[in-house]
């Protein structure tokens, strides 16, 4: 179906439009080969890296059996679809190019090390529907197929097929028969299955990988059958084999099984263990119950580690939380979780991962806390102890007689918050547990918080077993904040004093920043064009 010899030798050899021939949205990606020079020119590339994107116009020449890049202009941002260079992956994403009389997708793949740049093709995939592949059997609908069971081998889901999950779908088994599930840009999987164990999710299990490659103009999207209300199937999760606690003290390989499918293990002895790349990718309408009182959250991550690559991920309208993270550590850059009816992040067992740039908004109906945070519900002073570090959050929470809090640090968590902003709660900062406080005290760095801002009904609540106020613990660092941020929506406004309240944290996954909060100002809002129903 995809990366066919012969397809190959076409796209490279024709002499016809290698990139975007047709518009989307008025907006053209076309590009012009010259049989004569062996010349491709590239009206829009866009190129992205390090959270941010420029964008070009490119010339490649054909060299042998590669493309070569031989110019590269700077031009203005360009919305809509358009040739995309992911420097994370090393890939370019052509949504649509003619061969012969045919529309493919195209990835090219940059050759390590190459100077000047050259690229290989890594797919050519049909925009038409071909058939459902080996590993699928037909959908209900037209153009789709159905996945079930366990994926046991390298498998593509493409943009052509609307993919059909029916009941639970895994990837390899638990560190064993590992296969890697590669999704490409526009691709959309629907759960269809019902509760229990027969709920509908896709689950990545220890050993395996997924690729899930979207791009700001054609996002990854995994939804419910409706796309009406939170709970129409399961969710999707990752368990991996980075550290986790909970297990006796001195037991030389930590693996838990997950609280809500017991029969599913995580954890390891991998902190660097990857289970590969999602990117611009949304998980909409989740949260089904897998048996009583155990919902499903959007996102689970289970003991992920840090060589696993997560940036730009929305969570939006689930049943239980929005993203949970059980250990690991998992670090992740630009997420946005909406309309959680539990959490929009929750941490527990132990996770020592880090977050940049989050928007956390809860519905003016329903949700709990913006972030839950937990070292472990049964040991709270079980090791290794959660600690992440977390900078540039906006939550907007919100207000009712059901509401709770911006933020609840309990059993035991230790936590370095940095540049965020904490609004709309009843409360914004809790502190909760003998064993939270104890670990502060004990562990001087463990349990900090600076540059950042609140303003809430209530700013500070203390729990259980206190030894110092919120309030203090707040106050302490000079660099922090009570008082009005000034925002519009989710964006700083014009004087906010978040443009110029943070620092940059001394550490090397984190992008320099100086600036409180998500985002910048008005014209820096990375949510854009690639995520569903923010505003």
């Amino acid at each position: 179906m995809y990366q066919s010899e012969y397809l190959k030798k076409q796209f490279i050899t024709t002499s016809a439009i290698l990139f975007s021939s047709i518009a989307f949205n008025a907006h053209a990606a076309t590009a012009t080969y010259d049989s004569a020079t062996g010349i491709v020119d590239l009206p829009v590339v866009e190129v992205l890296g390090g959270g941010s994107s420029a964008f070009y116009r490119t010339q490649l020449q054909l060299n042998g059996n590669e493309l070569q890049l031989i110019s590269a202009e700077s031009i203005a941002a360009v919305s809509g679809q358009r040739n995309v260079y992911d420097s994370d992956t090393s890939a370019v994403h052509v949504a649509s190019v003619a061969v012969g009389a045919d529309e493919f997708y195209a990835k090219l793949r940059l050759v390590p090390g190459s100077n000047p740049m050259r690229f290989t093709v890594d797919q050519l995939v049909s925009n038409a529907f071909q058939g459902c592949p080996s590993f699928a059997q037909p959908g209900p609908t037209a153009n789709s197929c159905a996945l079930s069971g366990t994926i046991t081998s390298d498998v593509t889901l493409t943009k052509n097929v609307e993919w059909i999950l029916n009941g639970p779908v895994y990837v390899g088994g638990d560190n064993a028969q590992s296969a890697t599930l590669t999704i490409n840009p526009g691709t959309k999987i629907v759960g269809v299955g019902g509760q229990g164990d027969q709920a509908a999710y896709l689950w990545v299990r220890r050993g395996s990988k997924i690729m899930a490659e979207g791009t700001p103009d054609n996002p990854i999207v995994m939804t419910g059958p409706s796309e009406l209300a939170a709970g129409e199937w399961g969710g999707f999760l990752i368990s991996g084999n980075a550290p986790v606690n909970g297990c006796n003290e001195g037991t030389p390989l930590c693996e838990v099984p997950f609280e809500a499918i017991v029969s599913e293990t995580y954890g390891g002895n991998n902190p660097v263990d990857n289970s590969g790349v999602i990117k611009y990718t949304q998980v909409r309408f989740a949260g089904t119950a897998v048996r009583p009182d155990e919902e499903l959250n959007g996102v689970t991550l289970n003991g992920v580690g840090s060589g696993t690559l997560i940036d730009y991920l929305q969570v939006h309208e689930g049943l239980d939380d929005g993203i949970e993270v059980f250990g690991g550590t998992v670090q992740m850059k630009h997420l946005v979780v909406t309309n959680a009816q539990d959490d929009s992040l929750d941490w527990t067992n132990g996770w020592q991962g880090r977050v940049q740039f989050a928007l956390l908004k809860q519905s003016a109906v329903i949700g709990d806390r913006g972030i839950e945070a937990d070292n472990n519900e049964k040991n709270q002073d079980s090791i290794p102890r959660a600690q992440p570090i977390l900078s540039n959050i906006t939550v907007i929470g919100r207000s009712g007689d059901s509401a709770s809090q911006s933020v609840l640090l309990r059993r035991g968590t230790g936590a370095n918050i940095w540049n965020s902003v904490f609004t709309g709660s009843p409360v914004c900062l809790m502190i909760d547990s003998p064993s939270t406080y104890a670990n502060h005290d004990a562990n001087p760095g463990s349990l900090t918080i600076s540059n950042s801002f609140v303003n809430c009904a209530t700013n500070f609540k203390d729990g259980e077993g206190v030894t110092f106020t919120a309030e203090s613990w707040f106050s302490s660092e000079p660099t922090n904040k009570a008082g009005d941020p000034l925002l519009t929506g989710y964006l700083p406004a014009s004087g906010s004093p978040l443009t110029l309240g943070g620092a940059a944290v001394s550490d090397p996954f984190f992008i320099p920043v100086d600036y409180a909060g998500a985002f910048k100002d008005t014209n820096s809002d990375w949510t854009k064009e690639w995520t569903f129903s923010v505003n």
